[in-house]
């Protein structure tokens, strides 16, 4: 994983995940970026941004994977996605100097770099690419979410669960030869909330992708041994 050492800016793109902010950049560009703001660390399970709160700096993740979460009427949560080494977080408070929409946990240990809105704003001013690929990086949640409110209410549990594995596979796997390591610290609570299936649910369908050769469980880590019968079942039903 990279670390966001000024540095070390001029790192490949390569080593930054292709659908983050970092990856999406030109090497000057991502230079400059990882120049702004100041490096903190946090711990596992630390919140980084509370939801409805007034504060308007950006995140830069540098060696962090964390959640994203929004309270729920009910008292529950809603996990809305993942991010990783590369993205931004808290750019739409930034943009738009409203209060914050989601809460953003750590999960593990966590390198990140803070950036004051005026200095992250005044960056997008000078790199018009980056201004760019963030509307682009903006534009895809966007679609995300949209598709999982339609895979909600026309998809059975295992589709939409195959849906999630192939998405975040995209997004963050590591690839071993034949398989792909997706290790980025999900409970399968996380991974139900992010199905919209309760925790029972998705532990019965991950066994039934398991009794099929589709995946190998880990601690907080899923294998995908089978990446073409992955795509089948999350995709035989369009």
């Amino acid at each position: 994983m990279s670390v966001c050492v000024p540095g070390q800016a001029s790192a490949a793109r390569t080593s930054w995940p292709a659908g983050s902010l970092a990856g999406m950049l030109s090497e000057h560009s991502r230079s400059a970026l990882l120049s702004l703001g100041t490096e903190r660390v946090f711990n596992s399970g630390k919140v980084i941004i509370k939801e409805q709160d007034q504060s308007t700096h950006v995140i830069l993740l540098c060696q962090a994977v964390v959640k994203i979460t929004s309270s729920l009427e009910n008292g529950r949560f809603a996990l809305l996605g993942i991010k990783i080494n590369g993205d931004v977080i808290g750019e739409m408070a930034a943009l738009s100097g409203g209060p914050r929409c989601a809460t953003v946990t750590t999960c593990g240990k966590a390198i990140v770099r803070i950036i004051p809105r005026a200095e992250f704003l005044d960056y997008l001013k000078r790199f018009p690419d980056a201004h760019f690929s963030l509307t682009c990086m903006v534009m895809h949640r966007l679609r995300e979410g949209n598709q999982r409110r339609i895979d909600f209410t026309g998809y059975p549990s295992i589709v939409r669960l195959a849906r999630i594995l192939e998405e975040l596979s995209h997004s963050y796997g590591h690839i071993s030869g034949e398989t792909l390591l997706l290790n980025v610290g999900l409970t399968q609570r996380d991974l139900g909330a992010l199905v919209g299936t309760e925790e029972d649910t998705t532990r019965k369908e991950l066994g039934k992708l398991k009794d099929q050769g589709v995946i190998r469980i880990g601690y907080r880590s899923i294998t995908i041994l089978d990446r073409s019968l992955l795509y089948k079942i999350a995709h035989e039903h369009d």
